[in-house]
């Protein structure tokens, strides 16, 4: 297992480097980008190494089961969990700062129909389209297959985000995208629930002369007391472990709009205590909802207010990566998936710590993959979703257009 662990490391760092160059390539080739105005400081640049984080975390949870013995679970191995854990949260703080936006606008000045809309546009044709590819994947591999009435529920829970059921009687379905599709749910909660929640809250400090830092400052006392609480009470709520993320990310955003609190998080010798504070919480803690959870709010505030980590956050490539981020995301277990079950005899007679060669190439098609994704089914949903809002504005005489999210 070391040297299958120093093969990985190795073959990490070599892939996403050479994710980073083929995007830079993928760029060059007119592959285009959105305008740098109105954007959140370096989250874009973020954004894909997230996504390829996550799916140096399943890569390793494949090669654990196939050489090792071992089960789809949490790795014993506190960066190897962090790698997934420590990446999907970072996400969720993008989430709460992209969209803190709509609750400084109020409940009552946002048009709630567009915000949905986008959303709707945004995400439920890619995750359809991965659903498809899935099924494909189950129809040329399993002998029978079992298409009755129970399959339209399944396929709208895949859909919805709200589950992963077996699909046509293939046992275990979730395993072909890594079960992936559990964040969504916890980004629908927060769209549905705790963004007008907080937009609503935002009226009522406005109304007070309050500072807008008190809604998320307030929302996170009262997540992380909550969570206090009920584990104090013996009482597990899953849900408390992710909401205070979102939260991080809406006072990342108060942080960046204050330009002497931005100028400084934005130097060098920041970045390099943000990157220290990153490497600390995914080594000493193999979750980042607890006593990490001030290490990687640290990083993402660094970020968000312009720290570009020397650099590498605004590379052509980093950026095209972040463009990419969601397909990435979702249909790169769909890859690992081939690669460690359809294509298993190709590489079988590896030695173990030869096995991470593959990451590198499975990278390779992943980026190249979800570029032409993005392209074809994310870009002009996305197109078709501010087209349809642009028409539902012009309907009602010239509402308020929303601030843009990605």
């Amino acid at each position: 297992m070391d040297a299958f662990l120093a093969a990985f490391a190795l073959a990490a760092v070599t892939g996403l480097g050479l994710a980073t160059v083929i995007a830079g390539v993928i760029g060059r080739l007119g592959f285009a980008l959105p305008a740098g105005s109105g954007r959140l400081g370096c989250i874009d640049g973020l954004r894909g190494y997230l996504a390829l984080s996550v799916m140096l975390h399943h890569f390793f949870i494949w090669s654990d089961i196939t050489r090792f013995g071992g089960q789809w679970s949490t790795p014993s191995i506190a960066v190897l969990n962090e790698l997934g854990a420590g990446g999907v949260a970072l996400f969720f703080m993008i989430t709460g700062a992209v969209f803190y936006p709509r609750i400084i606008t109020g409940f009552r000045a946002t048009s709630w129909t567009s915000v949905y809309i986008g959303r709707i546009f945004r995400i439920l044709p890619l995750v359809a389209f991965s659903i498809a590819v899935v099924i494909g994947v189950i129809l040329l591999r399993a002998d029978d297959v079992v298409l009755d009435r129970r399959f339209i529920g399944a396929a709208a829970r895949w859909l919805s985000a709200w589950g992963e059921p077996p699909l046509l009687g293939y046992p275990d379905s979730g395993r072909i995208n890594a079960y992936v599709l559990w964040s969504l749910k916890l980004e629908w909660l927060f769209y549905l629930l705790l963004l007008p929640a907080c937009a609503a809250a935002m009226d009522v400090v406005r109304a007070r002369g309050l500072p807008t830092l008190v809604v998320p400052l307030g929302l996170l006392t009262l997540l992380v007391g909550a969570r206090l609480g009920t584990g104090l009470a013996g009482v597990h709520l899953e849900i408390l472990q992710y909401l205070p993320l979102f939260a991080v990310g809406m006072l990342g955003f108060e942080c960046q709009a204050r330009p002497h609190v931005g100028a400084l998080l934005a130097r060098p010798t920041v970045g390099i205590l943000a990157g220290a504070a990153l490497l600390a919480g995914m080594t000493l803690t193999a979750f980042p909802y607890t006593l990490a959870l001030p290490l990687f709010g640290f990083f993402f505030v660094s970020v968000i207010c312009g720290n570009d980590l020397g650099g590498l956050l605004r590379k052509r490539g980093a950026l095209v990566l972040g463009e990419c981020s969601f397909g990435i995301y979702l249909l790169h277990g769909i890859v690992l998936d081939i690669v460690f079950t359809d294509a298993a005899g190709l590489h079988a007679r590896l030695p173990d710590a030869a096995l991470p060669i593959l990451l590198p190439a499975a990278m390779t098609v992943v980026v190249v993959v979800t570029a032409i994704t993005y392209l074809i089914v994310e870009r002009p949903a996305i197109d078709a979703g501010r087209a349809v809002v642009e028409r539902l504005r012009a309907r009602t005489g010239g509402q308020r257009r929303p601030q843009p999210a990605r």
